[in-house]
């Protein structure tokens, strides 16, 4: 078949055809590995930034109510929260008796029938019709007006008959019925507001420690004066916390209890912090506030600017409590309450917990994430991984549970795959539109060089044979004056070149040998000049760097001569800086630049001299991207200890490092965040007193089956040595610039 092949089609067809199927080959293997790094490293990218963000925000969120925990400690034990306390149940007690008031004071308070009266038509009117958008069934007002006389009595001058609207009613500081509660709340009542609006509660609560009852709160809803221990909020969560503060009853201890659905605050989510009141060894009260769920959701939100925290346009980071709801707000409720809607509406979201969502615009015990994620991450697990999130659309999530003591809370940071993965379309979309373009272009070049072999080239190839045989002095005459003309041209220029360079073949050898230096160390050239066939060498300590410079693809859109230059520019201004600290270059690959130092030549500063050079570096850098408006930045991983070195091969020479110290080197660059340094301990240890550090992750390294603890070094800035080196760096002659340690690959154990 081949054979008719060859028979049926001419010389142009057959060159076009290789031409085109060698040049279609590479540009799809090209293609195809460029891909598939980019898909990777874009993956790898998206999922380090996403648990960046997760790990930040779980570090507010804990921190968050480790503060809630100490201020409500602080409070507890502050003496004017212990006389408050004293004085309100005091007072309390004494409205509970029989002969609170005198008996005129009290008959123009009006009896408890006109309290009564009065709070039936508050709760009928103003609190019922709210609670029951929150709850099912008919509301019975026998249940929730208080039965006690104290209660009852606050109820009325405070909440009832209080002239300030629903929510306002804290603005009521005196009464004015004469009581004795009274004249205590005026008191104190302006300094728990202040407490409450300063630490963003919801509301703080004064609770007697055995009758549980609610002897004082700011905001007076409808808990206000009722007991815990019976009644209709018995079984509230913050009758829990009472609880749980009593069986617990320890000095200075916090007792949480997570969010629920709470009916004085008309069955709004709310959860409660408590600690218990000492005076003296005497317990004489409980304190609770009201979980801040705005402070959270300013936390969980970022302010509302997801943007610019790097989650897009799809991105979030919510709470998920052990019951699988949620314990923040949806960003898709907040943005876009009608879209989130319609799509919960397509999920397997219960209607009811839908309506609620609308009804009072939160997702808080109301959206179910039962998920991959959420259960993992409930389960104590953490991890990354694309799943199918709680709308039922593919998020690339990163979760991890929550350290909270007294809450089973998991973090989760979610950004939608479309969106994350948006760049590879584009990728991908570009190179089929380039790939055709490249095609079209190689077809066209094919057929003209194919034209230009239809002529006989016998004379060529008699002339090639004449000097592959050894003759200098032919010399082909061509009468045509087309291509084939100028290629003979061509080659009567080649053999004269060929003379000439046989004429110059022993200078050049002699250039040759000096050229030698800038490849090898002098060290290692003496020694094979000396007959030594095979170089190799256990070196107990050096120091090895692993740096990459981030954001090339940044200027990838400039003339591929001026990226060139660019890059040639940086490298270049790195190498003279090495040179400067007497750090050797090992090996430049695309964005990846490697350096040792104390590995010919032994020195007890090689730690020293490396980390200067490295921050040298960041400074090249900077002044690299001031001067050309680029936004390069760099990430380095550093280790010291032992390499092994060795010359390898015989007709190309090439000297090589490898080792556990490489090895770690290179695997700390590739967990360092771009514009730090990330170092081993023993590095750490030698410049602590040089270098600001900063306790970095431990990281896992499989490779050595160990941990290793890491240190940071972040916006590092020029250090000492920066003057030494631009001093070195003035006198160092451009001919010597590879005259540094050694220009090498690198070979990681």
């Amino acid at each position: 078949m081949f054979k008719n092949l060859n028979k049926r089609f001419k010389v142009k067809s057959k060159l076009m055809l290789i031409l085109v199927g060698v040049s279609l080959s590479s540009i799809v293997v090209v293609s195809f590995l460029s891909w598939e790094r980019a898909r990777t490293n874009l993956r790898n990218t998206i999922r380090n930034q996403l648990t960046s963000i997760r790990y930040a925000r779980a570090n507010q969120v804990e921190s968050f109510f480790e503060n809630l925990r100490n201020h409500v400690v602080t409070l507890s034990d502050d003496r004017m929260v212990i006389e408050a306390m004293i004085e309100f149940k005091r007072e309390f007690e004494q409205l509970n008796s029989l002969n609170a008031l005198p008996l005129e004071q009290a008959n123009s308070q009006g009896s408890p029938d006109e309290w009564n009266k009065a709070l039936k038509e508050y709760y009928t009117k103003e609190f019922f019709p709210r609670l029951s958008k929150a709850i099912s069934g008919e509301v019975n007002p026998g249940i929730y007006i208080p039965a006690s006389r104290a209660a009852q009595y606050l109820q009325y001058h405070y909440i009832a008959n209080n002239p300030n609207p629903v929510g306002e009613k804290d603005k009521l500081l005196n009464a004015k019925d004469g009581s004795g509660y009274s004249q205590v709340h005026a008191k104190y009542q302006e300094t728990f507001r202040h407490i409450v609006d300063k630490f963003g509660y919801y509301d703080l609560f004064l609770i007697d420690f055995d009758s549980g009852e609610i002897v004082y709160s700011v905001y007076k809803e409808t808990d206000y004066g009722t007991s815990l221990n019976v009644g209709p909020y018995q079984h509230s969560n913050l009758a829990t916390l009472a609880e749980l503060v009593r069986k617990n009853a320890e000095r200075r201890t916090v007792q949480i209890d997570d969010f629920e659905f709470y009916r004085p605050s008309y069955g709004a989510p709310a959860a409660f912090l408590g600690s218990p009141i000492y005076e003296g060894s005497r317990i004489v009260g409980i304190l609770a506030v009201q979980l801040p769920v705005d402070e959270l959701d300013r936390i969980m939100t970022a302010n509302r600017e997801w943007e610019k925290v790097g989650l897009g346009k799809s991105g979030e980071t919510y709470l998920v409590g052990s019951d699988s709801l949620m314990r923040s707000n949806s960003r898709f409720l907040i943005e876009d309450p009608e879209e989130y809607l319609k799509v919960l509406a397509s999920t397997k979201t219960p209607e009811e917990n839908i309506r609620s969502i609308e009804q009072f615009n939160t997702s808080i015990l109301l959206q179910v994430v039962d998920t991959e994620a959420s259960e993992a991450a409930l389960n104590t697990k953490e991890g990354t991984g694309i799943i199918k999130d709680y709308r039922g659309i593919p998020v690339l999530s990163s979760y991890a549970p929550l350290k909270i003591k007294g809450l089973e809370w998991a973090l989760l940071s979610e950004i939608d795959v479309a969106e994350a993965y948006k760049p590879l379309t584009a990728l991908k979309i570009y190179i089929f539109i380039l790939t055709t373009i490249v095609v079209v272009a190689v077809t066209w070049i094919a057929s003209a060089v194919a034209s230009g072999f239809l002529r006989p080239f016998n004379q060529l190839i008699g002339g090639l044979r004449r000097v592959g045989q050894g003759e200098l002095d032919v010399e082909l005459k061509s009468e045509s004056k087309d291509e084939f003309g100028e290629a003979t041209a061509k080659f009567n220029q080649t053999v004269e070149r060929m003379r000439q360079l046989s004429e110059s073949l022993e200078q050049k050898n002699r250039e040759n040998d000096a050229l030698l230096l800038n490849i090898l160390p002098d060290t290692v050239i003496e020694r094979l000049k000396q007959g030594e066939a095979h170089i190799a060498d256990n070196v107990k300590l050096a120091t090895v760097m692993f740096a990459r410079l981030e954001g090339l693809d940044k200027i990838q859109e400039k003339d591929v001569k001026e990226v060139a230059t660019l890059l040639s520019e940086l490298i270049s201004a790195f190498d003279h800086s090495a040179i400067a600290h007497e750090v050797g270059k090992i090996k430049t690959n695309g964005d990846l630049y490697i350096a040792a130092c104390g590995v010919t030549k032994q020195r007890l500063d090689s730690t020293k001299q490396l980390m200067a050079f490295s921050v040298d570096m960041f400074a090249i850098t900077q002044r690299f991207n001031n001067e050309h408006k680029t936004q390069l930045r760099i990430s380095m991983g550093i280790d010291g200890g032992p390499v092994t070195a060795a010359v390898l091969g015989t007709d190309k020479f090439s000297y090589d490092v490898w080792g556990e110290t490489v090895s770690i080197a290179d695997f700390l660059q590739l967990n360092a965040v771009p514009g730090t340094i990330l170092v081993t301990q023993e590095v750490y240890k030698c410049l602590e007193s040089l270098y600001d550090f900063e306790p970095g992750p431990d990281i896992d390294m499989p490779e050595i089956n160990q941990t290793l603890a890491t240190w940071l070094l972040s916006n590092p800035t020029p250090s000492l040595f920066d003057s030494y080196s631009r001093e070195r760096q003035a006198v160092i002659p451009e001919d010597t610039a590879n005259n540094g340690e050694v220009t090498a690959e690198v070979i990681s154990s």
